[in-house]
């Protein structure tokens, strides 16, 4: 039986070990982890505005609302707005920043899952070959990574011994 290495990089750190040295201020991932915790952010708050009870269509004068182009627009339908064009730059910053350490990668992980949302709709069982190895990639990077997996905005706290999650 061939001996098994373990390659370590230059700081002595096994590769795929699960550290937290992107996740300080100065580490080399700290762009990522900002942009990270920037897109959960204004994640969370996309799916309180869409999720919520907030009417976005009743009777103009009750609400206060604005009209571009004829149409009329609520508070709530502008901060949407506002939000989805606050969301497209972190997210392309997400794809075109390299990730250089497990948490760094995690972010990028936990992006993959709110793009892909849809894979998470149905039980593992239940997807397509290229959907499902897809999705247990990214939940399983996640793990490493010492990351939470809730693909825009559901709540995920356990896997299943058959790789689904589980709420």
């Amino acid at each position: 039986m061939a001996a098994v290495r373990k390659s370590r990089n230059a700081d002595g750190v096994r590769r795929g070990a699960s550290s937290n040295k992107g996740a300080t201020r100065g580490g080399p991932d700290a762009t990522l982890v900002a942009l990270g915790s920037r897109l959960e952010a204004l994640s969370a708050e996309l799916s309180s505005l869409q999720n919520g009870n907030i009417p976005l269509f009743f009777p103009a004068a009750a609400r206060g609302e604005v009209s571009v182009a004829g149409t009329a627009l609520t508070p709530s339908t502008q901060r949407i707005e506002q939000i989805l064009a606050l969301l497209d730059p972190i997210e392309r910053a997400i794809m075109a920043t390299p990730a250089e350490t497990v948490v760094g990668l995690g972010v990028k992980a936990r992006h993959a899952a709110h793009v892909l949302s849809h894979y998470w709709m149905d039980a593992t069982e239940a997807l397509d070959w290229d959907v499902r190895a897809v999705r247990l990639l990214i939940e399983s990077t996640c793990s490493v990574a010492g990351i939470g997996l809730s693909p825009r905005g559901t709540e995920v706290t356990t896997q299943g011994r058959n790789g689904s999650l589980a709420s």
